[in-house]
């Protein structure tokens, strides 16, 4: 039985009608996960021997013992674990060919911060299940100054630019460093009018005290507050403040580590940048990246930014331990070295290292994505957890995560938006993309 190399039994006597699954093909119909253990991410706990059903894209049941319906594809899961798909909450994907490799690590659900347009089309091909993609959410580039995205130079501006944003359908408005500061508190207060979450950079003429307390809602890299709060400075006397600023105003943040260890492995050093560019996943990005990333010059820098990633993943673990909710982010694939999808797993990495549990780790991927969507995307499914009612995205492992977040590499398959499809399945579309 071929399937069985996949570690996947798939029973077609386990119940009248039920279908075997062909390892050469995804499943987009209702599948049941037989005998499973589960790893809801609503708390450290495994739930073994499970059932769990999906069906139209959404998690129907997850119980000790449940009788399959008719037609549904069996998945026996035995000896191995169900999570919930993960998040990159920073991404920049620019060409259709970005979105494969994020499915195939078992990233679910992405936030693009500021792309082109086309993101949008993606997005809605992505929800018909017209591609292989995660569930994305897109933040429209704002900045006051260069000529990408929306270039907003006054608060006359703001107000219709804003308004286009939200007549386009963006979810968020991604803001970046060159904002000044009456023109930042006009798209804020035409932000609230339309409904839009303010995220992004550490904006710099207003500063971070600011533009938290006047409404953005989530930082995209703990270097920004190197740039404002700590003014180019490793001083810890500011970490107080800082934890104190962010916590007080309800503020997410994504640490971006995996980008800024890539930038510090290359910064100077051409054999750094080598030693990046043979990482597995590299051999996937597109061209059209590749060509971009040699204009990149970080090699060319003097001196080096270790120290600064150093404390960087210090702020990480001491805002994580203040109740600061953290996001899972890669800025991939905009950084050489950083191909989307593989690097999420370095992201897991450099939680563990800084200090996180392998389950906190993970939550920053899961369950804190799915809350911090569901709160600022109006009509946003639920997703991050293993539960009835959640968006049905999962992956199987061969492993528990919870004993190392390495494990997730260990693939079996993933379900996005409903939609099974093996390791074996993935890794075969996956060729089609190498150069």
């Amino acid at each position: 039985m071929k399937l069985a190399i996949l570690s996947i039994l798939v029973f077609a006597t386990h119940c009248s009608g039920n279908l075997p699954i062909d390892p050469q093909e995804d499943v987009d119909r209702n599948v049941a996960f037989i005998h499973v253990n589960v790893i809801t991410m609503a708390n450290d706990k495994v739930l073994m021997d499970q059932t769990v059903l999906t069906s139209n894209g959404v998690i129907s049941k997850v119980s000790a013992s449940e009788e399959i319906p008719k037609d549904y594809f069996v998945v026996d899961g035995s000896n191995q674990y169900l999570m919930p798909g993960l998040s990159d909450m920073h991404t920049h994907v620019y060409y259709e060919e970005d979105l494969l490799p994020y499915v195939a690590n078992g990233v679910t659900s992405i936030l693009n911060m500021g792309s082109p347009p086309s993101i949008l089309e993606f997005r809605g091909r992505a929800s018909r299940k017209e591609i292989i993609s995660p569930t994305i959410f897109a933040g429209a580039f704002v900045d006051g100054v260069g000529n990408r995205g929306w270039v907003i130079q006054s608060p006359e501006e703001a107000v219709t630019d804003i308004a286009q944003i939200k007549s386009m359908g963006w979810d968020f408005i991604k803001v970046y460093n060159g904002i000044k500061q009456d023109v930042f508190l006009r798209i804020q207060q035409e932000a609230e009018k339309n409904k839009l979450s303010i995220i992004g950079h550490g904006v710099r003429d207003p500063g971070m005290d600011f533009i938290l307390s006047h409404g953005q809602v989530m930082v995209a890299h703990m270097e920004e507050y190197l740039y404002t709060h700590f003014h180019n400075s490793l001083s810890v006397d500011l970490i107080p403040s800082a934890i104190s600023l962010t916590k007080d105003h309800g503020t997410y943040v994504t640490p971006n580590l995996s980008a800024y260890e890539a930038i510090a492995n290359q910064w100077g050093s051409s054999t750094g940048l080598n030693t990046l560019l043979q990482k597995d996943g590299v051999q996937y990005v597109s061209q059209k990246w590749k060509d971009a990333w040699k204009g990149m010059t970080y090699t060319s820098n003097q001196g080096t930014i270790q120290p600064q990633y150093r404390f960087l993943v210090n702020l990480t673990k001491q805002f994580h331990d203040a109740g600061i909710p953290l996001l899972l982010g890669s800025d991939s694939p905009y950084v050489p070295g950083l191909p989307g999808g593989f690097c999420i797993h370095d992201e897991l990495r450099n939680m563990v290292d800084a200090g996180l549990s392998n389950y906190q780790a993970i939550e920053t991927g899961t369950r804190i994505p799915g809350e911090f969507i569901v709160k600022y995307v109006a009509g946003a499914k639920p997703f991050g957890l293993v539960k009835e009612g959640y968006r049905a995205d999962l992956i199987l492992l061969k492993a528990n995560p919870l004993d190392n977040v390495e494990n997730i590499k260990k693939r079996t398959g993933v379900m996005a938006n409903g939609r099974w499809m093996s390791e074996k399945f993935l890794k075969m579309k996956l060729v089609s993309l190498a150069n």
